[in-house]
């Protein structure tokens, strides 16, 4: 309103209960008010056919899950939170050969603050493997669509995920900027908030059970827009109404979302492995040893999750901290092509808590070297992508410490239950 005046010739609303809200904060603006329901949400909708295409755009390999961490803008946002605590646990705790991580931060956040801002701020998660997708790009529609769990706030891509149906939890939620009996507030009293005292995989697993048949969350869907599937046509009726022309004769259509390009989007990569706290456990009867590797260096000096963990590091890493406090060293190809020239006085001065160096061979397996000179041979023989060699090595040093190899043995390697098993062979060399 202006003298009395109301300024805009339409004022676009997405569902028909915005009209009541409207009705009490400005009776005036109704005649100009318009429903023409949310064309994000449409393409949203008909994004989820094409779910796999975006997963396999995106990086996810067959059984990963994807977590999509969304922030607004401002101090109660994710992004505004306390050493964005959401993001960071979320590559801290969820296994890293299980779970891949995606921020998508709201445009005025990267503008209030310019993309160097934000890159740096996120820098210690960008070499951990965190997805960032530029402000410009429509990647966050085509995560939205591929995501397994959703960690909001109280941005509109909260709302969106309970619409999708994917299990939610709140990173945050600033209630003093949420209209009382919006759909915003109803979810905010109906999603759980990030707990600070339990493990973040626990929360995400009873997110999903209980959300999956919430009455409560079931009734709030639908609460974004009263016209699915209409806003291209309403919107464009609006806009040629405006321009006092007549519509083209072909039918309005919700545009696909495009397929994201995120190699060039994707975090930082380092020329050094990273270093990785790795959990895991032996059972003999089956063979198997079950491996669950998380950065080291976004761990703090507790974690629950971390029990019993031991350290693999790069012996050329910059920070020194990891080599010299590694359990085991992992040496790639390109930088160390023979294996069998190795020796372990070559590492036993520098690295002292060290107990096992693993040099890649070409098949992504590798050679270990103990202490007292024994070698052995790991060898994949049905390899799936997320079995590397550094994954070898943790599961070769976890089987090593309660059986000592002195013949070879087939091991079953997993790394959660989503992900294909992978088999090992592990030989003395002679």
């Amino acid at each position: 309103m202006h003298d009395g005046q109301v300024i805009p010739s339409a004022i676009v609303l997405s569902h028909r209960e915005q009209l009541g809200r409207l009705a009490q904060g400005c009776p005036e603006a109704l005649p100009v008010a318009y429903v023409a329901g949310d064309p994000c949400l449409d393409q949203l909708t008909t994004g989820t056919a094409f779910r796999q295409t975006y997963r396999r755009a995106l990086g996810l390999l067959p059984g990963q899950r994807l977590v999509v961490v969304s922030s607004t803008w401002g101090r109660g946002s994710v992004l505004g939170s306390p050493s964005t605590t959401a993001l960071r646990r979320a590559l801290a705790e969820l296994p890293a050969d299980e779970f891949r991580i995606l921020a998508a931060i709201h445009p005025n956040a990267w503008y209030a603050h310019g993309a160097w801002q934000i890159r740096t701020w996120l820098a210690p998660l960008l070499d951990h493997g965190l997805i960032l997708p530029s402000p410009e790009s429509e990647t966050w529609k085509s995560a939205l669509c591929a995501a397994d769990f959703l960690i909001g706030d109280s941005g509109s891509l909260s709302l969106y995920g309970i619409e999708l149906g994917i299990p939610t939890l709140l990173g945050a939620f600033q209630d003093s900027v949420v209209a009382p009996d919006s759909p915003m507030r109803k979810l905010g009293d109906l999603v759980p908030r990030l707990d600070a005292a339990r493990p973040l995989p626990d929360q995400l697993t009873r997110a999903a059970e209980a959300q999956r048949d919430d009455p409560e969350l079931a009734a709030l869907r639908g609460s974004v827009t009263s016209e699915p599937g209409r806003s291209a046509a309403l919107l464009r009726r609006l806009l040629y109404s405006r321009l006092d022309l007549a519509e083209p004769s072909h039918p309005a259509a919700t545009r696909a979302i495009p397929v994201p390009s995120i190699p060039a989007e994707d975090g930082r990569r380092l020329p050094q492995l990273p270093a990785m706290a790795v959990t895991t456990e032996v059972e003999e009867r089956e063979a198997t040893v079950s491996v669950r590797r998380h950065p080291g260096p976004l761990q703090g000096s507790q974690q629950r999750h971390l029990a019993g963990a031991h350290l693999t590091a790069d012996p050329d890493d910059p920070d020194p901290r990891w080599p010299r406090s590694a359990d085991v060293l992992v040496l790639p190809r390109e930088r160390c092509p023979r294996a069998e020239a190795v020796k372990w006085s070559d590492f036993a001065a520098r690295y002292p808590a060290c107990g096992l160096v693993a040099v890649e061979e070409a098949d992504r397996g590798c050679t270990v070297l103990f202490a007292d000179d024994t070698r052995l041979r790991a060898r994949w023989t049905d390899r799936p992508t997320w079995a590397s060699f550094t994954v070898a090595a943790s599961a070769v040093h976890a089987w090593a410490e309660r059986f000592p190899v002195r013949e070879h043995v087939r091991i079953e390697v997993r790394a959660g239950d989503r992900l294909a098993p992978a088999l090992l062979e592990v030989a003395p060399v002679r």
